[in-house]
This record gives C-alpha cells, sequence and structure tokens, in this order.
C-alpha cells in the first residue's frame, strides 16, 4: 500500500511540474521549444522536431504572403491627390477622401415629392402585355421572341427608311395627291420649255421621298411674299390657278392637233370608214 501511495505522490508532482506552451508566432526557434519541453520533463520524439524544421524551411520566403493586410492602408486615400477624375469617381460613389461614406447618399427609404421624380405610368405600361383587347386573345403573347420573328421585325424598320447614308429618308405613303405631284415633277421639262432640266433617273415614281414647306423671308414681306388666300396645297392646283401656264397648253394643244390633222388625216379618215363598214 505504501509503493503505490508513493507512486501517486511521483505522479501528482510531476504533473504540477509540467508547463503548458503556445506558438503565436510560429516555428522560428525551436531550439527554446526545446529547452522547454526538457525542463518540463516531457519527451518529444526526434522525429516529429525533424519534419516541423523541414516545414518550417521550406516557408522561410514566404512570409510576406501569409501576412495579414493592414485595412488602415487599403481604405487610406491620399488627399493630395491633383486628378480631378479621383475626385469625381469618390463623388459619384459616395465616399469622402479620406475612404468614409457620406451620410444619407444610400437613402432608399426617400419619399417621392417632386413631380420630376415620379414614374410616368403611361410609358411603362406601353411595353406591357396586358391590353385592353386582352381578353379576346386565345393564347397569351410570348415574351420571348425568334430569331425568325426578330429578322422580319428588323426588316419592316429597315424597309421604313433609305439607310443612313441617306440621313434616313422616309418611305411616305402614296396617296393620289402626291402621285400627281410626283407626276408633274417627272414632266417638268414641259412646263417650261425654255429651261433646261435633267433627265429622270427613274422612269417609275421614287418610293423614299419627302415633302417640304418653303418658308417665306420677312424681307420679302411686300414684294414677293404670296398671300394665305392664293396658296395651295399641291402643285396640281397652283398649275391650274396659273393663268400663264393655261394659256400656254392651250395653245400647244392646237398647234399639235393641228400638225396631226395636216399628216395623218388621211389616214384617220381610212380607219373612220373601216369602222363603219363592221
Amino acid at each position: 500500500m505504501e509503493n503505490i501511495e508513493d507512486s501517486d505522490s511521483d505522479n501528482m508532482n510531476t504533473s504540477e511540474n509540467l508547463d503548458f506552451v503556445i506558438d503565436t508566432v510560429g516555428d522560428t526557434n525551436k531550439s527554446h521549444k526545446d529547452e522547454t519541453s526538457s525542463a518540463g520533463g516531457s519527451t518529444i520524439n526526434k522525429e516529429s522536431i525533424d519534419k516541423d524544421k523541414r516545414i518550417s524551411d521550406l516557408f522561410k520566403g514566404f512570409d510576406h504572403i501569409f501576412e495579414t493586410p493592414n485595412l488602415a492602408e487599403i481604405t487610406e486615400i491620399k488627399t493630395t491627390s491633383k486628378n480631378p477624375l479621383v475626385k469625381q469617381t469618390l463623388e459619384s460613389l459616395g465616399v469622402n477622401e479620406n475612404g468614409s461614406l457620406k451620410k444619407n447618399y444610400y437613402n432608399f427609404r426617400k419619399k417621392v415629392d417632386s413631380k420630376t421624380d415620379k414614374i410616368d405610368v403611361k410609358k411603362v405600361l406601353e411595353h406591357s402585355v396586358i391590353t385592353p383587347e386582352f381578353e379576346k386573345l386565345h393564347v397569351v403573347p410570348p415574351i420571348d421572341v425568334s430569331e425568325k420573328k426578330l429578322k422580319q421585325q428588323r426588316q419592316k424598320e429597315r424597309s421604313l427608311t433609305k439607310g443612313s447614308k441617306w440621313y434616313g429618308l422616309p418611305a411616305t405613303e402614296l396617296t393620289d395627291e402626291v402621285k400627281r405631284d410626283l407626276e408633274v415633277l417627272q414632266m417638268r421639262s414641259v412646263l417650261d420649255p425654255k429651261h433646261f432640266y435633267k433627265k429622270n433617273d427613274l422612269k417609275v415614281l421614287p418610293k423614299y421621298f419627302q415633302i417640304g414647306k418653303v418658308m417665306d423671308s420677312p424681307l420679302d414681306f411686300y414684294n414677293d411674299r404670296i398671300p394665305k388666300k392664293q396658296r395651295k396645297k399641291t402643285l396640281v392646283d397652283e398649275l391650274l390657278a396659273d393663268a400663264e401656264f393655261n394659256q400656254y397648253n392651250k395653245r400647244k394643244y392646237k398647234e399639235i392637233i393641228e400638225e396631226k390633222q395636216k399628216t395623218h388625216y388621211k389616214a384617220w379618215r381610212q380607219a373612220k370608214r373601216l369602222k363603219k363598214k363592221k
């Protein structure tokens, strides 16, 4: 019984003499660690010590990678910088020169009081699928449009104008009035025979054209201005209202008929007789 008590007392003494070491720096000074372990009476395997030394030797040159970055250095911004672009970007992001955020910059609970900040509901609803005739549809229109339909839409949009080289010349609708005006322009050489006009490039009526309006100069208000009562909407109306043009047309028409009667009179009489025989 005495031997057992002696052994228990020895174990208690050895446990009291043990020292616990916590490494916060790293395994840089192994000699100091070996001394503390020998002083405490603890036995450490030499193989584990050799492995730790080899690992520490491998990572000696990479200490700067494992260092924790200083947050003060990251957030610190040089106030002495003279570049105006830096200040503009910082102001747009809502950051002060010292790196701190501006107060109430990202205030999402701000109330909308002014008329300019209000959302235009009509513009938003223009792109919506739900329309007043939505109930009449048999199928809900799809959100995603196929590539084939997109190509067709692009072709339609391109056909509306001549292109960027012609500054977006539109394809206007050919009404009866516009059609007559274009025909008069093609026959412009008849209007004034003494004036030379260039030959037409197209034998067909053009598809892309635009009609403008000539603005009167305020200097010619009393001299060359046409009163509003005498103004016409189309070129044909203006030509019919022109007395000189009408006289010229009547005279030319009579001359053409007289020439035909002289040259083609016999042929015309013979054709008339043949019609009577039938």
